[in-house]
């Protein structure tokens, strides 16, 4: 399959889905402040994503896709929509911390990603960060058991 045909559709049908989740997820209409608004963070990352798919639409209607991939690696995909469908089952029970720390671990190894240092490395600061700009910077404390804050661990 041509590398434009595959940026055309994956484009139409990311950006789709985008608009759809983001017009039926919710909120009330009424102006809050950023810090108290909960639907905040997931609309700004479908309007990330509906850029991104737009992106594809435009670098397909140019001609500039890159070389089309020799074939769809179905057990990769296979893998990635299984552990995506486990993270969020996961996620209310385990809490954001060890349910988004398997995810990384997992995800990675799935995906290819073969060096244990970084893996670990990477994981831990990404969750970290996630975590205090959400619980200390946002004051909103992610579903699912865990700490009130990252700060409280050291006080």
């Amino acid at each position: 399959m041509k590398a434009r045909v595959l940026d055309a559709g994956y484009g139409v049908a990311v950006l789709v889905a985008a608009l759809a989740v983001y017009f039926a997820g919710g909120g009330d209409d009424s102006v809050q402040q950023v810090a108290n608004d909960p639907f905040w963070y997931p609309k700004v990352l479908l309007v990330l994503i509906g850029v991104c798919s737009v992106w594809l639409l435009v670098k397909s209607a140019l001609g500039r896709s890159g070389t089309p991939p020799s074939s769809i690696q179905w057990r990769a995909l296979a893998a990635t929509a299984m552990i995506s469908g486990a993270y969020l089952l996961a996620y209310e029970a385990l809490g954001f911390v060890p349910s988004t720390l398997a995810l990384m671990l997992v995800m990675s190894g799935v995906l290819g990603f073969r060096r244990p240092l970084w893996l670990v490395v990477i994981s831990v600061l990404f969750t970290a960060m996630i975590w205090y700009g959400f619980a200390d910077l946002l004051n909103r404390t992610p579903p699912g058991p865990a700490l009130p804050s990252l700060s409280s661990l050291f006080q």
